[in-house]
């Protein structure tokens, strides 16, 4: 994801994560929502994709869970949330490969709005 960010937003993250900063309390748990809905919350990602993006936010479920364990709730109300709200605030959906993923444990999704 390097390419993705900017050379010194890419430093500010790597020394995040040499500072342990995924091993501690996850991360998505711990974020203020800038928008919450029942079952999901938006929030910022403090080390966005600045390279292409000028917003740069995730959309998390409020339970610390991973994909395959979503509710019938919780994915129908995702549903319904691409549409009526990602679809008409975003460019783009985003989600890494699982190889890729920095937090696997939290699913989530990168909302983006290109530049």
């Amino acid at each position: 994801m390097h390419l993705l960010r900017t050379n010194k937003m890419y430093e500010k993250y790597v020394r995040f994560i040499h500072k342990g900063g995924l091993r501690e309390e996850c991360v998505l748990c711990t974020k203020k929502p800038i928008k919450s809905f029942r079952y999901w919350r938006i929030i910022m990602n403090d080390f966005p994709y600045n390279r292409i993006t000028n917003i740069h936010h995730m959309i998390v479920p409020k339970r610390h869970t991973v994909e395959a364990k979503l509710t019938k709730k919780e994915r129908e109300e995702l549903q319904k949330l691409k549409m009526r709200y990602v679809s008409p605030n975003y460019t783009f959906i985003m989600e890494a490969s699982h190889k890729d993923k920095s937090i696997p444990s939290h699913f989530h999704l990168h909302l983006v709005v290109i530049k």
